[in-house]
């Protein structure tokens, strides 16, 4: 705490020794700063307001349907166009300014000083305002007038030739565009028909290919499961009598039941099937069997032992011939299905890429219809703007606030400039104090003196030097007056320029 009071006190004791320079630099700042203020040339503002309407009825109806740019877009592009090269020249030349384009060089610097201060700013989303700053009054206000008059001849100009030029390259685009979607279809199509079988179909199934492969699958299972049916009618069969044996007797007993009852059976079967049928031959065989043996037995009298065929055997026999004939149907079609599968896994082998290749067809199809759609879509709707826009316009301009110049500068404003030349001034002072106790090489105390690590045998004090209170009072107060009558300085500046001026 003892050394922070030390510094505190050294550095406020070279402060207090260097006031006087600090307060010269002050008033020296202070001078030419305010001189420079006073020599600033006032900046006159010309204003000028416009208000934008879209056509109300218009343009809602064009809306989703016409090539249709936003009001924000419009603004942006009437300012680009104001601010262009070619248009500053001709506000130049109808104006004051070509007088100072005394040179090429000199031109050119007009245009891009001019650039940078027109100054095209939208206040609402309807009304928005051009203004210019200069020194010369009358001239800001000739320049606003041709900013606006230009403003007003681009905007209630046509734009007919734009319109034709969009339409040329439009066309030109849809006609390279229907080339390419021509060759496109054709690459598409040669290569579906060469690779029909391996392609999905359009309906988003899946190809030939997998097709066979599942068929080849299913009729084996069907195969299998027609093996495994036959060998349980084999099993059947051999636990199964193929005859019966029952007990009649003689002398006319009114028919044979068994009889009729096949008879019965074999119409029931050719209402059905053809005499072919193998359940129909089964059916008439056992109908001539019983047959035979009624009238091998019409002649006995007494009671005898009659053989007939067992109709459960029979029905097992005909199961066994009809699943032998769809064992034979079903090994063909597996074969046919098989030789049909390894044909087209043949083709799918010799090329391996086939599907990424008609990927990449199909999307190179896709994007260039995509792109031919959306320019006739495009198209169709430009023609569709340029009919409305010989019907209308859809921009309406209307001058709010024609061209004005207050009488009173709006810049510098030399109060504030003022203000700040003294800011500056003081912090020069404080500038020069620190430079000079930085170039100090005097010791101010034993402390100082002992930093330097040489044995100090003592010190004297010059008390017979020190200012008394009363001294130091009126330095203090000396002090005090010079830098009132500063800020006395500041206040008749400020009185003088008056505000803004």
């Amino acid at each position: 705490m003892e050394a922070l009071r030390e510094l505190v006190g050294r550095y406020g004791a070279l402060a207090w020794r260097r006031r006087w320079w600090a307060m010269l630099t002050a008033w020296l700042v202070c001078l030419v700063g305010w001189t420079v203020v006073a020599t600033l040339p006032n900046q006159y503002e010309a204003n000028a307001r416009v208000f934008i309407d879209a056509d109300a009825f218009l343009t809602p109806l064009l809306r989703g349907l016409a090539v249709e740019s936003s009001l924000q877009d419009e603004l942006d592009l009437l300012q680009h166009m104001l601010l262009s090269r070619p248009n500053l020249e001709r506000i130049i030349a109808k104006t004051d300014l070509q007088l100072q384009a005394t040179s090429p060089f000199a031109t050119e610097q007009l245009v891009e000083s001019l650039g940078q201060r027109i100054k095209v700013v939208a206040q609402t989303r309807n009304i928005f305002s051009i203004t210019l700053r200069d020194k010369n009054r009358q001239l800001a206000s000739d320049v606003v007038q041709a900013m606006l008059a230009s403003f007003i001849e681009n905007n209630a100009g046509n734009n007919r030739e734009q319109i034709d030029r969009a339409s040329n390259f439009i066309d030109d685009q849809i006609a390279q565009y229907e080339g390419q979607l021509r060759d496109a279809e054709q690459k598409r199509a040669a290569f579906r028909k060469k690779y029909i079988d391996l392609l999905p179909s359009d309906g988003g199934g899946g190809n030939r290919l997998e097709y066979a492969r599942a068929e080849v699958q299913t009729l084996t299972g069907k195969l299998e499961d027609a093996h495994t049916r036959r060998a349980l009618l084999v099993r059947e069969l051999g636990s199964t009598a193929p005859t019966l044996s029952s007990e009649s007797g003689g002398g006319g007993g009114g028919g044979n039941p068994e009889l009729r009852a096949a008879e019965d059976r074999l119409n029931q079967l050719r209402r059905v099937y053809t005499e072919e049928y193998p359940e129909v031959i089964t059916q008439k065989r056992l109908v001539d069997q019983l047959r035979r043996a009624g009238s091998d037995s019409s002649g006995d009298s007494g009671y005898r032992t009659r053989v007939i065929p067992n109709p459960v055997y029979q029905d097992f026999r005909i199961q066994l011939v009809q699943t032998e004939s769809d064992i034979a149907s079903l090994q063909r079609q597996v074969a046919d299905a098989r030789e049909e599968r390894d044909r087209l896994e043949k083709i799918a082998k010799g090329v391996p890429e086939l599907e990424a290749q008609y990927t990449n067809l199909n999307r190179d199809y896709d994007v260039v219809r995509k792109n031919y759609d959306e320019l006739v879509s495009r198209r169709e709707g430009m023609r569709i703007s340029e009919a409305a826009q010989k019907k209308a316009s859809n921009i309406k301009l209307v001058i709010l606030d024609p061209p004005t110049v207050p009488r009173v500068p709006v810049a510098p404003d030399r109060v504030l400039l003022a203000i700040g030349v003294l800011v500056l001034a003081l912090g020069a002072a404080g500038g020069t104090i620190a430079a000079m106790m930085a170039l100090d090489q005097s010791f101010h105390s034993v402390l100082e003196l002992r930093t330097l690590g040489l044995p100090v045998i003592g010190s004297v004090s010059l008390a017979a030097l020190q200012p008394t209170l009363t001294d130091r009072l009126k330095q203090v107060g000396l002090f005090g007056g010079v830098f009132a009558l500063l800020l006395l300085a500041l206040g008749g500046v400020m009185l003088r320029f008056g505000g803004p001026a």
